[in-house]
């Protein structure tokens, strides 16, 4: 049985040449949308699936300064355990996530724009998920128009699409039925207040 938690913080960052190695995409990427309005989900959560059937890790997140990443991991993990997304140790993991974080000058502000990769364990590339918003801003380094809100927003809609994503895996709807017995015949587990799977930064492997 997989021992599933929120994340607390993003899990690690590791050196990704080695792993990519060999990596085979499997899906078509997604054209990217705008953020600046109401925003409808990619995909449609699954009723009857949760999320934290299956777990990931998010091996990567690159082009940001490392000030804006630190600041960015606080507000993707408060976004993961809101939308019942579990994190494990990449080496485990049902998906790892390998992103990529821009800003750049644009009309009347900073464009931030971002992409995500979902890998299965074969290093299939099953997903790619990526969008942009308009942030308004004064002329000057992009990255200054990248505040809390903005990684909160950033943050928030790559949390409802990985779980849209994951509710509708193969790998999660095959978790949640082997599950259910299970959950019928054992009680309840007492509950601690404590994460099961608590994950910490680690600096990226050069």
């Amino acid at each position: 049985m997989k021992k599933a938690g929120h994340l607390l913080a993003a899990s690690l960052l590791l050196a990704l040449a080695p792993w990519l190695g060999g990596c085979n995409d499997t899906a078509g990427g997604l054209t990217a949308s705008t953020a600046d309005g109401p925003r409808t989900p990619r995909f449609a959560a699954r009723p009857g699936i949760r999320p934290s059937s299956v777990t990931v890790a998010f091996k990567s997140l690159d082009g940001a300064p490392p000030e804006v990443e630190a600041r960015f991991v606080t507000a993707m993990s408060s976004a993961l355990a809101s939308r019942d997304i579990a994190t494990a140790e990449s080496s485990v993991a049902d998906f790892i996530i390998l992103g990529h974080l821009s800003a750049y000058p644009a009309d009347n502000g900073t464009r931030v724009a971002w992409v995500w990769d979902v890998f299965d364990r074969n290093r299939n590339r099953r997903q790619r998920m990526d969008d942009a918003m308009t942030v308004r801003s004064a002329a000057g380094n992009p990255w200054a128009a990248v505040d809390e809100r903005v990684l909160a927003s950033v943050a928030g809609v790559t949390a409802e699409d990985l779980a849209g994503f994951l509710s509708n895996s193969p790998e999660a709807i095959a978790a949640s039925s082997a599950a259910v017995p299970a959950v019928a015949a054992a009680p309840a587990p007492a509950v601690t207040g404590k994460p099961a799977n608590a994950l910490s930064f680690a600096a990226e492997e050069r």
